[in-house]
C-alpha cells in the first residue's frame, strides 16, 4: 500500500497527478508496512525537484504523513551553493563551457545531465586552453595526473615518461622536480594536476590558476530531515573518488568511501560493499532509527548494525564541512522521513536508470 492522500485530492479537482507522486518513488516504511513517498526529492538528471510543503519549525515534530506531501520547488530551494571561482563543465552538445563562481554545473560529458561536485584543484600547465609545449616545476616524490583534450597528444619526459591523450591520463609519481610536456599536433586542453585523479579542466594564462572547491549544502528543511530520529536516504552517481570522500555528509556520518577508496560505509564502521574507484553508475541507500542503521550498494543485501548515528551539523552531498570530497557526477539524492524495510533499501539503491 502506498500512502498517497494528497493525490487523491487532487484527483477531485480534476487535477493530473505531479511528477512526484509517482508510486517508483515510494520506499516500504519498516515501522508499519507501508509504502510511503519521500519528503525530499532532488533529480538532477531530469531537473525536477521537490519538497516537503511542511515549515522548517514544524519538521523536528512532523508526522510521516504529514512531511510525505512535497511541492515542487527549485534547485536554490533545496540547496546552497557556493564556489570561489569559474569552473569548466560540458553542456548538452558536447562544448566546454565555464561556469560562473557560485553556479552550479550539470554537466553531459557522460551523455546526460549531472550535477558536477568536486574539490579544489591547481592547474600547473600554462595556457592550458591554448596548449603548447613547456617544462613545468613540480615536486619530486609527489603524485600528479596529466591529462588533455583534443586529437593530439602529450608526451612526457624528465620527472616522468609517458604519452597522454584525450580519454587517457597519466598519473605518476614524481622522480625529479623538472617535467617536460611536449604537444604533438593539435590539443584544446592540457592539465597537470596534483593527485591520481584527472578533474575539470582549469584555464590558466602565464601562471597556473585554481579551482574552487564545490559546496552543495542541503537547505536549512532538508537539513532538519536528515537530523530526524529516522530517516532513509538515497543517493545515485557516477566516477566518484576521494580518499574518505563522503558521498553525503555529516562528520563521520552518513555516506562516505573508506582512506583506500576499497570499501564504502555508512559511519565509521558499517561497510556495504568492497569497490573500486572511479565509482561506476551506482546506488547507495541507507536507512536508520533508534534501533541501528542498514545500507545496501548497488543492490546488494543490506548490511546492518546496532549503532544509531548523530545527525548533528551541517550536510552536504559530496563532501562534508571540513572538506572531505566524494568527487564527481551525481544523478539524484532523495530522503524519506522513516526508516524503510531492508528489502526497500536494497531496491531504492541501484543505479539511475
Amino acid at each position: 500500500m502506498v500512502s498517497l492522500g494528497f493525490i487523491s485530492g487532487l484527483a477531485l479537482t480534476g487535477a493530473t497527478n505531479p511528477w512526484f507522486a509517482n508510486p517508483v518513488f515510494a520506499a516500504v516504511d519498516i515501522s508499519d508496512g507501508i509504502a510511503k513517498l519521500p519528503a525530499f526529492i532532488a533529480d538532477f538528471r531530469r531537473d525536477r525537484h521537490a519538497l516537503t510543503s511542511v515549515a522548517l519549525a514544524s519538521v523536528a515534530s512532523a508526522a510521516v504523513d504529514t512531511l510525505v506531501v512535497p511541492q515542487s520547488v527549485a534547485f536554490s530551494d533545496m540547496f546552497s551553493f557556493t564556489r570561489g571561482s569559474v569552473a569548466e563543465y560540458v553542456d548538452a552538445v558536447g562544448m566546454p563551457l565555464q561556469a560562473a563562481s557560485d553556479v552550479p554545473r550539470f554537466d553531459y560529458r557522460n551523455g546526460y545531465r549531472q550535477l558536477l561536485l568536486e574539490g579544489p584543484a591547481t592547474n600547473l600547465f600554462l595556457n592550458a586552453f591554448a596548449p603548447a609545449t613547456q617544462t613545468i616545476a613540480i615536486v619530486n616524490g609527489s603524485q600528479y595526473t596529466v591529462s588533455c583534450r583534443g586529437s593530439g597528444s602529450l608526451v612526457l619526459s624528465g620527472a616522468a615518461t609517458g604519452t597522454v591523450t584525450q580519454g587517457t591520463p597519466l598519473t605518476f609519481t614524481a622522480s625529479s622536480a623538472s617535467l617536460t610536456l611536449t604537444v604533438s599536433e593539435v590539443l584544446s586542453r592540457a592539465q597537470v594536476e596534483t593527485g591520481a585523479v584527472a578533474s575539470s579542466f582549469v584555464q590558466t594564462g602565464a601562471v597556473s590558476a585554481t579551482r574552487s572547491a564545490d559546496s552543495c549544502r542541503l537547505s536549512p528543511i532538508g537539513e532538519a530531515l536528515v537530523q530526524k530520529s529516522a530517516v532513509t536516504l538515497s543517493v545515485r552517481a557516477q566516477g566518484l573518488t576521494g580518499s574518505l570522500g563522503r558521498l553525503v555528509g555529516v562528520g563521520d556520518e552518513v555516506i562516505r568511501l573508506n582512506t583506500a577508496q576499497t570499501s564504502i560505509l555508512t559511519g565509521a564502521t558499517l561497510a556495504l560493499s568492497n569497490l573500486t574507484v572511479p565509482l561506476p553508475a551506482c546506488g547507495v541507500c541507507i536507512g536508520w532509527n533508534a534501533s541501528g542503521r542498514s545500507g545496501s550498494y548497488n543492490g546488494t543485501v543490506a548490511n546492518s548494525e546496532a549503532t544509531v548515528p548523530t545527525m548533528a551539523g551541517q550536510v552536504y552531498l559530496g563532501r562534508n564541512q571540513t572538506g572531505l570530497f566524494a568527487a564527481g557526477r551525481y544523478d539524484s539524492l532523495v530522503i524519506w522521513p522513516f526508516r524503510a524495510t531492508n528489502a526497500a533499501l536494497q531496491a531504492k539503491s541501484l543505479a539511475y536508470s
